[in-house]
């Protein structure tokens, strides 16, 4: 039996449908013996998942997803084996959040001067305990009526270059690459079939490894990645970003192949950092 392993997803502590518990134990019915939890600019759900994991006899990989702006475009840095009680990292991701608020805000007032006015208490209710993000903006829409699903919602109104679109505060990439580092984590360059161009310059800042298999991703695409994480000493990692059936079904958790020498290949990462930091004192 292949071992089973996802290493990007979401719970409730951001724009997931699941808590921290309930993503764990359905990780476990599937079949996932490695699970990297990787929610938007917070670590709040890891110590419950930890507490899941080993409960299940579950390896769990603490992790977090932290949005970055570049000329190319919006980059997302995963971070992998950080410690969670790091205050650097929990001051930026902080920020991070802030910005997120402030962006839901703007986007909300985009909506209304649109005719699809959506009260804040509703999305703030929609993203319960977790970061406010644009997923719960899509299902206020969706409940609203005015669009059909939350895929709709991105298509028409929220995703880059639609009219309700407002960009994030500008965190660097190499900004989120060394608070990882200093917590300990190994970086990698999430969902980058895209964005492979910028990967010398990221490699510049310290970046570890290319999410290489993905939702969606052919293998031309993943071969691809694999091909330019090779050519700079790269990890590769993959994952489905599950985020929950109502929010990006398309996304099925553990429904991505990952192969078992990415788990290998991101541990030994993680050791050599640890070993490196130890060594600095």
């Amino acid at each position: 039996m292949t071992l089973g392993i996802d290493l990007h997803t979401h719970t409730t502590a951001s724009d997931g449908a699941l808590p921290p518990e309930e993503l764990v134990a359905l990780a476990a019915l599937c079949g996932i013996a490695v699970l990297g939890i990787t929610d938007h600019d917070t670590t709040d759900g890891l110590v419950p998942a930890r507490a899941a994991a080993a409960r299940e006899g579950l390896t769990l990989i603490p992790g977090v997803e932290i949005s970055t702006h570049h000329p190319a475009g919006e980059l997302h840095i995963l971070g992998y084996g950080i410690s969670s009680d790091d205050q650097e990292l929990e001051a930026l991701l902080a920020r991070s959040r802030g910005s997120r608020v402030e962006r839901a805000q703007r986007m909300l007032g985009l909506l209304a001067s649109l005719g699809m006015p959506i009260g804040w208490d509703r999305v703030r209710a929609l993203a319960g305990e977790g970061t406010v993000g644009r997923p719960h903006i899509a299902a206020a829409l969706q409940e609203a009526g005015h669009v059909r699903s939350v895929q709709e919602a991105f298509e028409r109104y929220l995703g880059n270059g639609r009219p309700a679109y407002v960009p994030r505060e500008k965190i660097g990439p190499c900004e989120a690459i060394a608070a990882i580092h200093r917590a300990g984590g190994v970086t990698v360059l999430a969902h980058p079939a895209e964005l492979l161009p910028v990967t010398p310059e990221l490699v510049e800042c310290g970046l570890d490894g290319l999410e290489a298999y993905y939702t969606g991703y052919s293998p031309d695409v993943t071969a691809s990645i694999v091909a330019m994480a090779r050519a700079h000493g790269l990890i590769c990692t993959g994952g489905s970003d599950f985020h929950g059936a109502t929010v990006v079904p398309e996304n099925v958790l553990g429904d991505v192949e990952v192969p078992p020498h990415c788990h290998a290949q991101l541990q030994a990462a993680l050791s050599q950092l640890a070993a490196e930091r130890q060594r600095s004192g």
